[in-house]
């Protein structure tokens, strides 16, 4: 079944907005089906994404930039990762360049504070929120697809 807004048209990245997240930190979502979500990330040089746990697989496929992963390699443009489910990690952006990752993840992302336990968290309904609402603060039409 396929939805009204499910297009096979391009969406033009490169000419939306980027919605801030937190400092240093910004998304652009582009689609939501159930609990899976597709965005592109951007983090500026020398920021850190903290410890968090994903409880839903990851695919990250780098656009830009150079991200240390928490075991110390380096991904870079084109560099493709694979976080299973459970995966608890945190990365930095290094270089001068931002780093834009495009992220299809389903499950929550829980943030853990300093002894381990569970600190603020999102999933896809909460950040679809978030993008309709910032979208509707703007007065700019909602750009991520979206399918049940």
């Amino acid at each position: 079944m396929t939805s009204a807004n499910i297009t096979e048209s391009p969406i033009q990245t490169r000419e939306l907005p980027w919605m801030t997240l937190g400092e240093g930190v910004s998304a652009r979502p582009l689609h939501f089906r159930g609990d899976e979500r597709t965005l592109q990330l951007r983090v500026e040089p020398g920021v850190r994404i903290p410890l968090h746990r994903h409880d839903g697989h990851v695919h990250a496929l780098g656009l830009s930039g150079r991200r240390r992963l928490g075991d110390g390699s380096i991904a870079g443009p084109g560099d493709y990762v694979f976080e299973p489910a459970g995966n608890v990690d945190s990365w930095a952006c290094e270089g001068e360049e931002p780093c834009i990752v495009q992220i299809t993840m389903t499950g929550r992302l829980t943030y853990l504070d300093a002894t381990g336990g569970d600190g603020a968290w999102t999933d896809t309904p909460k950040l679809r929120e978030l993008h309709l609402k910032w979208c509707e603060d703007r007065g700019v039409a909602p750009w991520a697809s979206e399918a049940n």
